[in-house]
């Protein structure tokens, strides 16, 4: 890794394949851990609550102790899956970002940008509806009914507290990036108009202010926060757009230092301040946007690790070009194996998890890669 790879006329770089593939599975595992162990294990595992874990296993061997402690560290860091979300909002911004400030030109019209935009987003999850209306072994969560239809066309905010979580959990996604791209030319435009830096500092206090209101004086249902309305997490949106802006306009100067020590260290700090922040106080409202921006400089470290390696790195970017299927599949068919292992052990666990996940990701790379071929081939 360190450079941007052409293919077929388009520039991709494969650690952002990369950040993303990684994403994506450790959500896909955090779903099947959440299935598995929300009753069985301490939630989360921390330094406080390790004790308490690690207590059942008071009379086992040496050996027994340090493997329990090792799967128990690994559960700890799966439950912290959610956090990958906010990285794929940060890289959504910077992608769209960076496609439109590498032409070195005025944006193409608007309205041909939201056809490219929606044809890419609507198929997939079409599909996706019709699989799980027919799927074996997939755990759905409501029954099918009128907001069946309002989900497939799209809407996933309103009626908030019907719609936010319906049939698909995770899909509320979808209703936060339909937002985002119906207001993403202005705020491209807004960032144009006020250079970055001031950008990102309104879209911070934007964010804050947004979700402070909501949550402190209007008393709102609390989906509105977490995604349900667009500017409570435009921090983390702003943060990509502004990236993917410095990027396109000095790429390897921007990348020397994401992958320096200097940024390293920040992003530890940032990540670190983000999670303590995560308290019922005013700090709250700061959290997510800092536990994204440090955790995004952290896997983007471990995605350039990986792509040292051979193989890995090349498995983890397919991986990454396909997240937005892997995203909308994964949750039913690993929340079913997750509820169906639940008295295993969890080594059997980690096994079983990591085999379905990988199931997972090869059927969803097959039905995004037949979708968007059989979307080209209409010439839409």
């Amino acid at each position: 890794m360190g450079g941007a790879k052409a293919k077929s006329g388009a520039v991709r770089f494969q650690w952002l394949d990369s950040v993303k593939g990684i994403a994506v599975l450790w959500i896909a595992l955090y779903h099947c851990l959440l299935s598995y162990g929300s009753a069985k294990l301490p939630w989360p595992i921390t330094i406080g609550s390790f004790g308490d874990y690690l207590r059942p296993e008071a009379h086992a061997s040496t050996l027994e102790k340090l493997g329990h402690v090792a799967a128990g560290i690994f559960a700890a860091l799966i439950q912290r899956g959610p956090q990958a979300v906010g990285v794929f909002i940060l890289f959504s911004g910077f992608g769209l970002t960076y496609s439109l400030v590498k032409r070195g030109q005025s944006p193409p019209p608007w309205t041909t940008w939201y056809k490219k935009r929606l044809t890419r987003l609507f198929p997939v999850y079409w599909v996706a509806h019709l699989i799980f209306l027919v799927s074996p072994l997939a755990y759905i969560q409501n029954h099918v009914d009128y907001r069946f239809l309002l989900s497939f066309l799209g809407d996933r905010v309103y009626p908030i507290e019907k719609m936010f979580f319906y049939f698909v959990p995770a899909w509320w996604f979808m209703g936060l990036l339909i937002e985002l791209y119906i207001f993403y030319p202005l705020l491209y435009m807004l960032m144009e108009r006020m250079g970055w830096l001031k950008y990102l500092a309104l879209c911070i206090l934007l964010s804050t202010a947004s979700r402070f209101i909501l949550n402190d004086v209007l008393k709102a249902n609390g989906y509105y926060e977490m995604g349900g309305f667009f500017v409570c997490r435009l921090w983390e949106f702003a943060a990509g757009m502004a990236l993917g802006k410095l990027m396109a306009q000095g790429p390897e100067l921007t990348l020397k230092r994401l992958l320096s020590w200097k940024a390293l260290a920040a992003g530890m700090l940032l990540y670190t301040v983000g999670v303590y922040f995560y308290r019922p106080n005013f700090l709250y409202f700061f959290s997510d946007g800092l536990t994204t921006m440090g955790l995004s400089v952290l896997i983007i470290h471990i995605a350039h690790f990986f792509d040292s390696i051979p193989g890995v790195g090349k498995a983890l970017a397919k991986t990454g070009v396909y997240s937005y299927s892997i995203y909308l599949l994964h949750q039913p068919y690993l929340m079913y194996v997750g509820r169906t292992i639940r008295s295993a052990g969890m080594g059997f666990f980690l096994l079983v998890a990591c085999a379905v996940t990988l199931l997972v990701v090869l059927g969803s790379i097959s039905m995004e890669y037949l979708v968007n071929r059989g979307v080209d081939s209409l010439g839409l």
